[in-house]
C-alpha cells in the first residue's frame, strides 16, 4: 500500500461551491473521507449508512454522501464519507478510478490513466 498527501476540492453535487481538502492518498481506502465539518459548510447530508473496516481491524459504521471532486484537474461525482473530528481526510480508490488517475508509487503523485473497455 502507498500513500502520500494531496490537495483535492470538494462541493456540493451541483459544484457551487468548493473547499479544497489536504488528504493522505490511500490506495488501501474504498472511499474519498472528507471532514465532516467540510460536508456541513457544502450542504452535503448523509444520504446512507455503510460498514466499514479500518486499519486496525475493527468494523464501524460510516455515513455516506454525494460530493462532486476535484483533483488534477479532473471533476467528478462521487461517494464519500463522512469524516469525524481528529480524522484524517483520505483519497480513496473509487476516486481515483473514477478521476482516471492512478499512484505513482516511486515519485509520490498521482498519474493519468486511460479508460479500458471490454470489446463486445
Amino acid at each position: 500500500m502507498t500513500v502520500f498527501h494531496v490537495t483535492l476540492e470538494v462541493a456540493d453535487p451541483q459544484g457551487a461551491s468548493w473547499e479544497p481538502v489536504h488528504a493522505l492518498a490511500d490506495t488501501g481506502a474504498t472511499f474519498t473521507k472528507v471532514p465532516r465539518e467540510v460536508l456541513d459548510r457544502l450542504g452535503i447530508a448523509p444520504a446512507a449508512t455503510t460498514e466499514a473496516r479500518i486499519a486496525d481491524g475493527r468494523t464501524i459504521q460510516r455515513q455516506l454522501g454525494e460530493a462532486r471532486l476535484r483533483i488534477e484537474g479532473r471533476q467528478v461525482p462521487d461517494i464519500v464519507t463522512f469524516g469525524e473530528p481528529g480524522e484524517e481526510p483520505l483519497l480513496g480508490s473509487h476516486t481515483l478510478e473514477a478521476a482516471r488517475l492512478a499512484v505513482d508509487p516511486v515519485n509520490r503523485r498521482l498519474i493519468p490513466v486511460p479508460v479500458f473497455e471490454m470489446p463486445g
